[in-house]
Parts: structure tokens; C-alpha cells; sequence
């Protein structure tokens, strides 16, 4: 009896090793799987993520000259860098960008929260809602453009034309630079408003109802349930908001271009308009190469920050 007792912890031992055997055999054989699932990805970000930005990074210390049809590559260092931040339009157009950042991120986010409260509140008109308020997202850039081209032109734009019907002063809208910038601020949060609004009602929707109703039970009012509960608790979708956001104004070009072609003098130019004059109109492929990547750099230091400073208040 003593040796039964003794042994059966050896035996458990042994079932329990022999149960897991097969569990080990099976993931052993399922890591050579799991890495040739893998292989596709990891091909298609070096074929189209690493190996275009060695190349920009190349481009970027290097004399980039195009004879007879071919490249000529010559190491100049930091020349390009230096080449790029010495002209006014360089600095006119980071100027411009991050403003519009500033302004289009602040907007769509105030804009986006409100109407995620609203439609959150309304019973009756909840589809209809929602529905409504995607479609901006939903349209082409091309589409935008000519949308509001046709509102905002001083010539021919619908805007103007009711002034004129008013007898009121035309304005000259995309014309003018403070009011082309504010144009093409509009345009960008009237069309990506919806994203914001998306992000946020999601996350509205997610807090635990019993939270909310106890809140009201107490007897606070809708301002302090807002303020107290329902914003902290969307704090992370908000971040998510912004970086998405600012991601998005770093990258803006169809709409402001189409609108505005940068004008007037540079008013409305972008580092993604600055980037494409440099590379593709001017072709000098080194300092457009040397700016991109300063851009870069700068936008993920920026999200880097903000990201690090987010995670020290929640830590909190």
C-alpha cells in the first residue's frame, strides 16, 4: 500500500506528460505553418514598405541626376537637408500643414463628439442618423473637390452667386489666402467628420449602461455624466482620433490641390503639395527625397510624443 502511495503522483505525472505530448507534437508542427502564413506579409512590407524607404533615405544624401534616360546617383550627405529648409516655401509649407492639422483635427473632434452624443440621444431618427451622417466619409476626394469647386469659385461658385442675388459683396473664397485656408479646412472636417463621428459613437456604445444610469441616480445632471463618466471613459478612442487624424492631415492632397492648387502664393501649400512640386515638377529628387523623410520622422516623433505622454496620464 505505501508503494501505491508513493508511486501514484509518478503515475499522475506520467498521464499528465503523456496528455501533453501530443498538445507539443501539434504546435511543433504547427510553427513551420504558422511561419510560411506569415512569409506573404513580411514579403509584401519589405517589397513595399522597407525597400521604397532605402531608397527615399538613399535618394535623400544624394545628387539625384536623370541623363540619357538614366539615374545618376552622387553622395552629397546632408546638403539636400540643408538645400530643402533654406528656401521660404519649405518652411511656408510645414507653416500651412501644421496649421491645418491643428485646425482640422480640433474640429473633427468637437464636431464628431457632438454629433456622437446627439445620435446616441435620438430614438426616432437613429437610423436616419446614422446613415446620414456617413455618406461624406463614403465620397471620393474627386468627388469633393468639384462639389465644393462649384460652391466656392468666385466665378461660377453657387455661394457668390447668392450674394449676388442678395446684393451683398462677393468674397473671394478660394481666391483669398486666409480664406482659401479656412476653405480647405471645411472641406477636409465636412468630409472626414463621419470617421471621427464613427470612432467615437462606437466607444459611446460601449460604455456599460448600468454605469451611466447609476450616475443619474445619484443625481447627476447631463453636463457632469458627460464631463465625468462618459469622457474618460472615451479617452483611448479619442486618442485613436487623433493620431488617425493627424496621420490623415500629414497625408491630405487630393482635395486642397484640386481646390486650390496650393494658391494663392503658396497659402493653402502642404508638405504633401511641397513634396510633389519638389519631385515631380521641379525634379529634384534629393531634396524631395531629404524633405519626405524629414517629414517622416517628424510626424512619428510628434504621434511618438503625444502617444508617451497619453500613457503617463493613464497611468496616473
Amino acid at each position: 500500500m505505501r508503494s501505491t502511495v508513493e508511486e501514484s503522483p509518478r503515475v499522475r505525472e506520467a498521464a499528465r506528460s503523456r496528455e501533453q505530448r501530443p498538445e507539443r507534437r501539434k504546435r511543433s508542427r504547427s510553427t513551420p505553418f504558422a511561419i510560411l502564413a506569415l512569409l506573404p506579409f513580411v514579403l509584401f512590407g519589405l517589397a513595399f514598405a522597407a525597400y521604397p524607404l532605402f531608397q527615399v533615405a538613399r535618394m535623400a544624401v544624394s545628387d539625384v541626376q536623370i541623363r540619357s534616360g538614366q539615374f545618376t546617383w552622387e553622395f552629397t550627405g546632408l546638403a539636400n537637408l540643408r538645400q530643402v529648409f533654406s528656401e521660404g516655401d519649405s518652411w511656408q509649407a510645414v507653416g500651412n500643414t501644421l496649421f491645418f492639422i491643428g485646425a482640422t483635427v480640433l474640429l473633427s473632434l468637437i464636431l464628431g463628439l457632438v454629433l456622437a452624443l446627439l445620435v446616441d440621444r435620438a430614438v426616432k431618427l437613429l437610423p436616419i442618423a446614422r446613415n446620414v451622417l456617413i455618406w461624406p466619409a463614403v465620397v471620393a476626394p474627386v468627388v469633393v473637390s468639384l462639389m465644393w469647386l462649384l460652391i466656392l469659385s468666385p466665378t461660377a461658385g453657387g455661394l457668390n452667386k447668392v450674394l449676388r442675388t442678395l446684393s451683398l459683396p462677393e468674397q473671394g473664397w478660394i481666391a483669398d489666402g486666409p480664406s482659401a485656408m479656412a476653405a480647405i479646412v471645411l472641406v477636409d472636417v465636412w468630409h472626414w467628420t463621419p470617421v471621427v463621428f464613427l470612432f467615437l459613437y462606437t466607444a459611446l456604445k460601449a460604455i456599460d449602461a448600468s454605469t451611466l444610469e447609476a450616475a443619474r441616480v445619484d443625481g447627476a445632471k447631463e453636463v457632469e455624466l458627460i464631463r465625468f463618466v462618459v469622457l474618460p471613459a472615451l479617452k483611448p478612442a479619442i486618442a485613436a482620433v487623433v493620431v488617425v487624424r493627424i496621420i490623415m492631415g500629414v497625408k491630405a492632397f487630393d482635395e486642397m490641390y484640386l481646390l486650390t492648387r496650393g494658391g494663392p502664393d503658396g497659402a493653402t501649400t502642404l508638405v504633401s503639395q511641397h513634396i510633389k512640386t519638389l519631385f515631380f515638377d521641379n525634379l529634384e529628387l534629393g531634396e524631395a527625397s531629404a524633405f519626405s523623410l524629414a517629414v517622416v520622422l517628424a510626424t512619428a516623433v510628434i504621434l511618438g510624443v503625444f502617444l508617451f505622454f497619453r500613457s503617463k496620464a493613464d497611468a496616473r
